[in-house]
């Protein structure tokens, strides 16, 4: 198993682990704070030093069952494992991301409460992200509508927290099962709850700024129609 740092700090930008496993592309760490590929969003790269002062890039990050498998640009030999290794995210791409991330949740909020639709889909780059929504129609005064309310909550500074609760009592609040399908795995017996103060509380396992502020400018680029009330917002933050 592997410790995921990262659900506690999502602010830790190095820190230090043990090699459990090496594989043919890939190592397993006993903790990180390297966020794996999932729930619409790409993973966090960066670098491993090992203890002979080689380093390698961490291309991609996967988690599988309970273990974080981290894909390195070169595999150290066998004999690494049990060696202490540093890990250093590349946080230009971290914090992009985690800002790009709560912005989502802000998004989704707005929707549910203004037009009671859940989202159905997403994705988060660091260059641009997107949602996909059941909603009647998206014409420019409701982006208008969506825009104003989303700088709003940027401008007031809502805090974020995370707190952790039993599946059963978590599960009980349908508040905190905000998507149109329910993706928790069944394992998961505790789950991770991010709170945006005042706006959104939803279970929920990335990475998030500890305040609305932080997510900066909110960047529609463009509106797409999927089909009969299916609708796609393409969205970034600069700077």
């Amino acid at each position: 198993m592997t410790e995921l740092l990262f659900q506690q700090d999502s602010y830790l930008k190095e820190f230090e682990a043990e090699i459990i496993e090496i594989s043919e592309d890939s190592i397993v760490l006993n903790k990180t704070a390297f966020s794996p590929r999932g729930g619409g969003l790409t993973s966090d790269q960066g670098v491993i030093i090992f203890e002979d002062g080689s380093q390698s890039d961490v291309l991609d990050v996967l988690s599988r069952s309970g273990k974080v498998f981290h894909k390195l640009s070169s595999i150290p030999k066998e004999e690494h494992i049990g060696k202490t290794v540093r890990g250093i995210l590349d946080w230009e791409r971290r914090h992009k991301q985690m800002r790009l991330h709560t912005l989502l949740h802000a998004i989704s909020s707005i929707l549910y409460k203004k037009y009671g639709t859940t989202v159905t889909g997403g994705n988060i780059t660091p260059e641009k992200s997107r949602v996909d929504f059941d909603i009647d129609h998206l014409r420019q005064e409701r982006v208008h509508e969506i825009e104003t309310a989303i700088k709003e909550i940027i401008a007031g500074d809502h805090k974020v927290y995370v707190s952790f609760l039993e599946r059963k009592e978590a599960l009980s609040d349908p508040e905190l099962i905000r998507t149109k399908v329910n993706l928790i795995p069944e394992s998961m017996k505790i789950l991770r709850i991010v709170e945006i103060e005042n706006v959104d509380r939803q279970a929920d396992g990335g990475v998030h700024v500890g305040s609305t502020k932080e997510i900066g400018s909110f960047v529609p680029l463009k509106t797409e129609n999927r089909g009969k009330d299916k609708k796609r917002l393409y969205f970034t933050v600069s700077p």
